[in-house]
């Protein structure tokens, strides 16, 4: 029985093929050693948490498109030195990635009033692990094997190694507020599969680039990328529905340098509260808040 990929994920899947295609013909070794420095992007306050996640995501892609996008007949212990510090960045990407997914499902969620996922014996969890389901683990290797077919810089021999599973296109997906909760957990385990396939800069070795290894390494790393842009678009759509709500819409385009100086500000009301009855201990309250700044200090 065949699986099904939505038509706006294997467009997603096609597109990043056609980039890694043009970016491989051009491969020139000076410029792969000039690396954009993305400080500025990971510290920046002065954006709903929203848009930097959008921000961020876009960087990811770049990164992750121009580190492996290459000619593998010119690299060398040069280049990889290069891809050492890419590796470096696009970790830093996807933690940072991590961090602002963990605020959004904890902190923002409750603010929002939206619930939690129930877990199977009915108790509320924040995080779990397996949110990808089955079929979505084939559509990740149905996609790796596409992008092999379709890459420059992949092996085509390593087809015969991978099913020949047919997938069904389907068109538009039903998408529903109460759904955030687990598109962002999807996109927290994806990001968790993908930081694990990239080894720290120090570990990294010419090995990578020769095949098999390179094909499989490269062709699972843009299919995660793919899925996640895929999850990603579907959670804008999600929050364009729930900012038909004024109020939800004003909570979600509050500034990271203002939501981090309101929830301070309250902490500091809640400790205050909490010394003038001498309690010892820390109210309940006081810890929910201190967690949702803790949250808040990462974006």
């Amino acid at each position: 029985m065949a699986g099904a990929i939505s038509e706006n994920h294997l467009g997603l899947n096609e597109s990043l093929a056609r980039e890694s295609n043009r970016l491989a013909k051009s491969f020139n070794p000076r410029q792969y050693s000039k690396i954009k420095n993305i400080d500025g992007l990971l510290l920046k306050k002065n954006s709903s948490v929203e848009k930097k996640k959008r921000m961020l995501v876009n960087e990811l892609h770049n990164a992750v498109l121009k580190a492996f996008s290459i000619e593998k007949k010119n690299f060398g212990k040069k280049e990889l030195g290069s891809l050492k510090k890419r590796l470096h960045a696009i970790r830093r990407l996807i933690i940072k990635l991590r961090g602002i997914n963990y605020y959004l499902e904890t902190a923002f969620l409750h603010e929002l009033k939206i619930p939690k996922m129930k877990a199977a014996n009915g108790n509320s969890k924040l995080r779990h692990q397996n949110s990808l389901a089955k079929d979505e683990l084939e559509i990740l290797e149905y996609t790796a094997y596409s992008l092999i077919r379709k890459v420059v810089s992949l092996d085509k021999r390593l087809l015969k190694e991978y099913s020949s599973k047919e997938m069904k296109v389907i068109g538009k997906e039903k998408i529903e507020a109460k759904d955030i909760g687990i598109m962002l957990k999807k996109e927290s385990e994806l990001l968790e599969h993908m930081e694990a396939k990239l080894p720290p800069p120090k570990a990294a070795t010419l090995a990578l680039m020769k095949e098999p290894i390179f094909t499989h390494w490269v062709s699972r790393i843009f299919a995660l990328l793919s899925y996640l842009e895929h999850i990603c678009n579907k959670e804008a759509m999600i929050f364009g529905e729930i900012k038909s709500n004024r109020l939800a819409r004003s909570k979600i385009n509050r500034k990271i340098s203002y939501l981090m100086g309101e929830k301070a500000k309250l902490v500091r009301v809640l400790q205050e509260k909490a010394a003038s009855m001498k309690k010892f201990g820390t109210n309940s309250k006081l810890k929910a808040e201190m967690h949702n700044l803790t949250a808040t200090m990462g974006l």
